[in-house]
């Protein structure tokens, strides 16, 4: 009988943890999600807004500007469904420039397995040596938008959120860019001019598709 009751126990110790395991490898799915970024604040009370308790957060909207695919142009834009890199170049395109133009290239790259990944490059219109610059590049999922000289850097600052609204224009314009989900939320700013910074960009439009494709 004593034997029984050891052969019982040691099954329970041995198969019991399996179950569980499997259980949790079927019944449960890891998950990784990115912070949102950019809250809502009330205009009078400078207060983040909330709605049932969350924080309300900015979304980009469809915008109308000059966009460029390479091969043809249209004056209306939406991401709604894309997930979009967001870059800004100004001339005179120099050192750290092509730094950051290179790193998008490598950002590109991964169109080829996310066909829904998007680049959207912010370019000052009367700058057309930049333009022609950057028109050197792989077209699919790559935009270019051009944008008049007068309202550039606002445009940077309340539409794209690249220049925080109480930072005056002390960086160049390259030296970040941004991650926005299918949905329009900003889910990421990144250094361009540091590769770990890109690493952990790629590292998360991964993580964004990943999350779609299990939340299908």
């Amino acid at each position: 009988m004593q034997k029984y009751i050891k052969t019982g126990l040691l099954i329970i110790v041995l198969v019991v943890p399996v179950l569980i395991f499997l259980f949790l490898q079927g019944y449960t799915t890891n998950h990784f999600d990115l912070p949102y970024y950019v809250p809502l604040r009330d205009p009078v009370t400078n207060e983040v807004i909330r709605e049932n308790g969350d924080t309300v957060f900015y979304q980009i909207k469809d915008f109308s500007l000059p966009v460029s695919d390479g091969y043809s142009t249209t004056n209306r834009v939406s991401i709604k469904g894309k997930i979009t890199v967001v870059s800004a170049f100004k001339a005179p395109c120099e050192k750290g420039c092509e730094r950051a133009l290179s790193q998008l290239k490598r950002i590109q790259a991964l169109h080829q397995s996310y066909p829904s990944l998007n680049i959207l490059t912010i370019l000052d219109e009367e700058e057309n040596t930049l333009v022609e610059k950057i028109g050197d590049r792989p077209k699919s999922g790559w935009l270019l938008a051009k944008v008049p000289d007068s309202v550039y850097h606002a445009v940077l600052q309340n539409v794209f959120y690249l220049i925080p609204k109480d930072e005056k224009q002390t960086k160049t314009d390259f030296s970040q860019f941004s991650l926005v989900d299918r949905d329009g939320f900003i889910r990421g700013f990144y250094d361009a001019r540091e590769t770990a910074e890109i690493e952990r960009l790629m590292a998360e439009i991964r993580v964004l598709e990943y999350n779609e494709k299990n939340n299908e």
